[in-house]
């Protein structure tokens, strides 16, 4: 039984040191969250006393959502926020939730991220008005409106604003997705469950407030995932030793035969 207790805590330590790599990897990208392995201990079965235990399996793996660094850019249409909520954005494909907020204009006047989807205010695809491109002065104000002037110095019309927040009851039941995105779950409960399900402005309950020129760094604490790894790393040797002391065991009683 050593044996197999020896390699549970081997797989352990290789999904610890894999989470641990993933982290890393991420440290530059922005609004990324860092993940924690968690793991439970097997039990034999058997009624009453206290067994001898199988060893340990990966109970499940974590996203941790506390809020990255806030680092000043040069790009205006860069948001962060500030404290709780997820910035909505939607494609072709669906809806989904992001603290990324890397945004740009494209050629018909939409703001969008990198990966061409539309970022949505409250009253929903926040636009430019395509005859007043290209905007300079790029502002925003504390209730999440978007200002700017035209190439002429006028006011320029944006629709679908302010820029709309969202939360939700169980941020740790969203649906990672890949690209800094989640979606929403029967585990996570519905979007802003408490403001009639739509989004809603920067600064609302428990939302965050928002500010542009400045992006969320990736929340990966790299001494700390250093040591974790340090750490996986004994795990793994310390498990490996207990299957080659289980070998030379066998080993013993077979020459003894």
């Amino acid at each position: 039984m050593s044996m197999s207790t020896g390699l549970s805590g081997l797989n352990a330590a290789t999904n610890d040191l894999n989470v641990t790599a993933n982290n890393i990897a991420n440290v530059k990208t922005t609004g990324f969250k860092h993940s924690r392995a968690e793991f439970g201990d097997l039990m034999g079965g058997g009624c009453g006393g206290n067994g001898i235990g199988r060893g340990v399996y990966t109970q499940g793996i974590n996203q941790q959502f506390q809020q990255g660094n806030l680092e000043t850019t040069d790009s205006s249409l860069d948001f962060a926020i500030n404290g709780c909520g997820f910035f909505q954005v939607k494609d072709g494909s669906g809806t989904y939730y992001t603290r990324a907020g890397s945004f740009h204009i494209d050629k018909d006047g939409f703001v969008v991220n990198n990966l061409g989807q539309k970022l949505q205010g409250v009253g929903g695809d926040l636009k430019f008005e395509s005859s007043d491109l290209p905007v300079t002065n790029i502002t925003l104000d504390d209730a999440g409106n978007i200002n700017a002037k035209s190439a002429t110095g006028a006011d320029v019309v944006i629709t679908g604003g302010p820029v709309g927040l969202a939360d939700f009851p169980n941020i740790h039941g969203l649906k990672q997705v890949g690209d800094v995105e989640w979606m929403e779950t029967t585990e996570s409960g519905a979007m802003n469950a408490n403001n009639g399900g739509v989004l809603v402005a920067p600064g609302t309950g428990s939302l965050g407030n928002l500010m542009n020129g400045v992006l969320e760094a990736s929340s990966v604490d790299l001494t700390a995932q250093l040591v974790n790894m340090i750490i996986a790393q004994r795990n793994f040797g310390a498990n490996a030793k207990t299957i080659t002391a289980n070998s030379e065991m066998a080993q013993t009683v077979i020459a003894i035969r």
